[in-house]
């Protein structure tokens, strides 16, 4: 039996050692949490096109939402636990192990997101606090607690909760939602499915022990591929109409397009290749994806 083996069944109590402000830092899922920060910058500066938004407010709006994201990937630990204990790749998660306790992970993550729904309705808006809220139970009770564990469908509607970025941005300027925030979401929403599959293809044999019905667990390998290369095609029209109904600038279009034609171009050649050899390149370049397609535009919105 190899290790792996070995930790991915012994009990938390075994793998359970002091907890670290480390730990607490992990349950935040940062990286996630930075992705969806990044994902508000160019709502913001889209919705206010005239004179930029005071310090005060751009800090406000990114420190809510940073904080939002988080309280969310705490809940996540928490329900998701007894699945975590039973995969490899998640069973030493602070949760998972018994280094934080169950009570401990719900205060912080309650303290969390009180304090963004407080700093966002008074430096921003109400609706936008009201659209964090709402993507938070929407991340935790809809998909994490019911569609994760019930439905082949269940990150594709639940990337709708970490999509929310660019609706939190633009709401915190006006109280209201554009429709580039909405292209912008749609954005997110179609990259999803590629990004994640691309990550269940390596671990399906953890999802599969875990009873968790992931998209290659269920419909099979080829099938998963090829939904994937289908998802990143529809992100090519998406990328293009906000240049093309005036909402961004060539500086925005030229690298996003061509960071979309790879993304397309990688999921294809994965398809084609047979293998899922491929599956762990392209999972790290769409991770690297939605920092160049939102940074260039954050870009072209300054200039």
């Amino acid at each position: 039996m190899d290790q792996a083996s070995v930790i991915s069944q012994m009990a938390p109590a075994q793998l359970s050692s002091v907890a670290t402000w480390k730990d607490y830092f992990i349950l935040t899922k940062p990286t996630i949490s930075l992705l969806v920060v990044v994902t508000v910058v160019p709502a913001i500066l889209m919705a206010a096109p005239i004179a930029l938004p005071s310090m005060i407010l751009f800090t406000a709006v990114l420190i809510g939402t940073w904080l939002a994201s988080s309280s969310a990937a705490i809940f996540n630990h928490l329900v998701d636990s007894d699945i975590d204990q039973q995969m490899v790749r998640t069973s030493r998660r602070p949760v998972a192990s018994g280094r934080i306790s169950n009570t401990k992970a719900a205060g912080f993550a309650i303290v969390l997101g009180a304090l963004s729904f407080g700093i966002l309705w008074k430096f921003a808006t109400l609706n936008s606090a009201l659209i964090a809220v709402a993507a938070n139970f929407f991340y935790v009770v809809v998909y994490t607690a019911y569609l994760k564990r019930r439905t082949v469908q269940n990150i594709v509607i639940g990337g709708a909760a970490g999509a929310v970025g660019p609706l939190i941005g633009w709401a915190a300027i006006d109280g209201t939602v554009g429709w580039p925030a909405w292209v912008l979401f749609a954005v997110i929403f179609m990259w999803t499915p590629p990004h994640f599959w691309a990550l269940a293809l390596k671990y399906k044999d953890d999802y599969a022990k875990a009873k968790v019905p992931m998209m290659p667990c269920v419909k099979g390998d080829a099938s998963t591929k090829l939904q994937m290369f289908l998802y990143t095609l529809t992100l090519i029209p998406l990328v293009v109409s906000l240049y093309w109904f005036g909402h961004a600038g060539l500086i925005y279009l030229v690298p996003s397009l061509l960071l979309t034609l790879y993304f397309s171009y990688l999921a294809g050649r994965l398809y084609f290749s047979g293998t899922n050899q491929l599956a762990m390149p392209l999972f790290h370049y769409s991770c690297l994806y939605l920092f160049g397609i939102f940074g260039s535009l954050m870009i072209d919105c300054l200039l």
